[in-house]
């Protein structure tokens, strides 16, 4: 690459921060942002207890008008958010109106043979295998910030991701890789690389948990390789990848695992000391509906949240929380759900008690047995449980819209 190509390659990548401090602080939601149906409610669409995101939104200003901030958001959920579909929404238009600090998590779900994200593509070699929190029914699992866990005993193992979006061909570029491995002395060593750009990241830091990687050049894709340098190195073991650009703006995690409930992140040993690694400012729960498949025990329920949020905290001393309600879906995809407005309404009791924010999308969709309405417009999938790729951004625009709704009137200092 000549030094002109470099010197553009540049000035596009710190773009987003020289907009951050021309624009006005409060957020225009534009026509793109909004749905066309009438099945939701958009005016009342809104965040509860948003006073408790006062210093995240205190940050996304801060960003907005100086620059120079990096704003971290971690989406926890079940399968609505393993596809990416709804936070797919929210994490472009937050980073189009407050910079783009990087992709963020990211994983090879085909080799746990799961569905996954669309923005990247994954190709392997070394015969991987790999398992998530949810398939294992034990008190306590050994899985950490992902839910997910892939390991190979092969020491010419790769890995290489590729950031293009298989719907816009999009490709994002980015700087720094942090390799989520719990290193001992049966773990391969790593060689972090880029093939077209002929590069060699190098690793700079790395604790017990992680292993950061940084390239000189900004890049569009990555492979990691498993190096063994001593006797003891068996195995080469990865909880998951994460993918930033070192600039200052939002970072928008989104982790999931399909059929997963608050218990299951609760019983992955290794999740919360992970989630650390990130410093979340923002972290987001979004379960219930895998809860609602049977008949949930209130107690029990939020017994869990509650164990989450502390383990989360204890780790996390600067993270706050906002909660979702599920949309409405059939029981086990063959009729309407009773179960669906009791598990919402345990979520909601939950966070009222607490303080947290909730997004009540449950109510918002159009409450109990709202999920008809939704099917006979074509925005759920023949399962009857998930949404389609259209409701599902339905859904995102209308996440985002509540989360710049609060945020302006945050600016505006409105009770």
């Amino acid at each position: 690459m000549n030094r002109f190509s470099l010197s553009l390659l540049l000035l596009v990548s710190l773009l987003p921060q020289c907009q951050s401090q021309l624009r006005p602080p409060k957020v225009e939601i534009l026509p793109s942002d909004t749905v066309g149906y009438t099945i939701v409610d958009a005016e009342a669409n809104g965040i509860e207890n948003r006073d408790h995101l006062a210093p995240v939104f205190d940050k996304l200003l801060k960003q907005r008008m100086q620059g120079g901030q990096k704003v971290t958001i971690v989406h926890i959920g079940d399968s609505h958010i393993l596809g990416n579909f709804l936070t797919h929404e929210v994490r472009q238009r937050l980073q189009r109106e407050f910079g783009d600090a990087g992709r963020g998590m990211i994983f090879p779900y085909k080799l746990a043979n799961s569905n996954g994200p669309r923005d990247y593509l994954t190709e392997s070699l070394g015969g991987w295998v790999g398992t998530n929190a949810q398939r294992i029914r034990a008190e306590e699992t050994t899985h950490g910030l992902s839910g997910f866990m892939v390991e190979t005993s092969n020491p010419k193992a790769e890995l290489t991701f590729r950031l293009r979006d298989t719907a816009t061909s999009e490709t994002k570029l980015f700087t720094k890789v942090t390799v989520f491995q719990r290193k001992d002395a049966r773990q391969f060593d790593l060689v972090v690389k880029d093939e077209n750009s002929k590069q060699e990241a190098e690793l700079l830091i790395e604790d017990e948990d992680t292993r950061c990687f940084y390239f000189d050049r900004p890049v569009g894709q990555v492979s990691i390789c498993a190096r063994k340098s001593t006797s003891q190195q068996k195995e080469l073991r990865l909880d998951g990848i994460c993918i930033e650009n070192e600039l200052a703006g939002v970072v928008y995690h989104s982790i999931g695992i399909n059929g997963a409930e608050f218990n299951d992140f609760l019983r992955a040993k290794h999740f919360s000391e992970q989630l650390a690694e990130l410093n979340p400012d923002l972290v987001i729960f979004s379960f219930g509906t895998n809860e609602a498949q049977g008949t949930p025990d209130p107690v029990y329920l939020r017994k869990q949240m509650d164990r989450l949020v502390s383990k989360v905290s204890e780790n996390c001393p600067n993270a706050h929380f906002m909660f979702t309600t599920p949309a409405d879906s059939y029981l086990r995809g063959k009729g309407n759900n009773p179960h669906m407005p009791v598990v919402s309404a345990i979520i909601k009791g939950y966070t009222r008690e607490k303080g947290y924010a909730l997004w009540d999308l449950f109510n918002l969709s159009g409450g109990e047995n709202s999920a008809e309405a939704w099917k006979s417009r074509g925005l759920m999938s023949s399962d009857s449980v998930h949404y389609s790729k259209i409701g599902y951004a339905v859904q995102g625009k209308l996440l985002y819209q509540s989360i710049i709704k609060a945020y302006n009137r945050f600016v505006e200092g409105a009770p």
